[in-house]
């Protein structure tokens, strides 16, 4: 038996192949296949390119995709790993539930996620599953990547409209390929630059800290990080719950240092608990 698993995000698709005895025989990424944020031209891509790259074709593919917590994101998802890999058994879940089963596996719990995006995924003292924040770009993701990013152009262009020190806004612009952060509202409305694009200002803006105007985004950032955990943990209904986190934002030193709550280390990747979720429900001969 061979278990393919997949975690699809708003910056990047890892792909896990392994045999029923979790030996790991391909590993790698492609791009981003977040349908929501890049358009389903784009998604599909990724993952066409991820299949094209397999050594072997797997028996039960387990695919954790941004955007797959809608019905409509879960049967596109479905649809186009069906019809690529035809003779698997397909699985689809949440990009969010996949990285909480190999975060937290099934112990009460909650897992912080932030990336592109944010959300925390729970485990109650039931056994229950919940969520709390990760409504999108447009009404959530407090404290995601893409807010930071935000935050950092709208602080750019407030520089601007202030005519105060435009070194700021500079920089920001040249992250983003512009020749002025001036620029961004026509390339947004384009299409030219979108969320995967202020989303990936992070690295630069958290690399400024803690210079101004980034110290006060990521304080606030992390202060709405705080607030989602703590809002989970209340839910869980066990004290002093374990608490993990994952994404490129969480883990970050500096956000983590800002969030200032205890957390441990996940105990697989996101797409290695695709790969345990469905190994799980589809364990092959004995």
């Amino acid at each position: 038996m061979r278990y393919l698993g997949i975690d699809g995000g708003g910056s990047k698709t890892a792909f896990l192949l392994v045999d029923e005895y979790y030996n790991e025989l391909s590993h790698f990424h492609t791009g981003p296949s977040n349908w929501i944020s890049v358009g389903k031209e784009t998604a599909q891509a990724a993952i066409l390119d991820g299949v094209s790259q397999l050594t072997e074709l797997p028996d039960v593919v387990c695919g954790g995709f941004a955007g797959a917590a809608r019905a409509e994101g879960a049967a596109f998802y479905r649809e186009v790993l069906s019809s690529l890999l035809p003779k698997a058994t397909v699985i689809i879940e949440s990009d969010a539930f996949i990285a909480s089963i190999g975060a937290i596996g099934v112990d009460p719990g909650i897992l912080l996620i932030a990336g592109t995006g944010s959300i925390v995924i729970g485990r109650s003292r039931e056994g229950s599953m919940f969520r709390v924040g990760g409504w999108g770009p447009h009404f959530g993701d407090d404290g995601s990547g893409f807010w930071i990013g935000r935050e950092a152009v709208r602080s750019a262009l407030r520089a601007v409209d202030s005519q105060a020190d435009q070194i700021f806004a500079r920089h920001v612009a040249q992250s983003l390929g512009l020749k002025s952060i001036t620029e961004v509202v026509g390339a947004w409305a384009a299409g030219r630059i979108g969320v995967p694009e202020i989303a990936g200002l992070f690295p630069d803006i958290v690399a400024l800290y803690p210079a101004e105007p980034v110290n006060r985004i990521l304080g606030d950032a992390a202060s709405h990080l705080r607030s989602l955990v703590e809002i989970a943990a209340g839910r869980v209904g066990v004290e002093d719950c374990r608490k993990s986190l994952s994404g490129s934002v969480a883990n970050h030193p500096v956000m983590r240092q800002l969030i200032g709550l205890a957390f441990e280390e996940p105990r697989h990747s996101p797409e290695w608990g695709a790969v345990i979720w469905a190994r799980q429900h589809f364990p092959g001969p004995a």
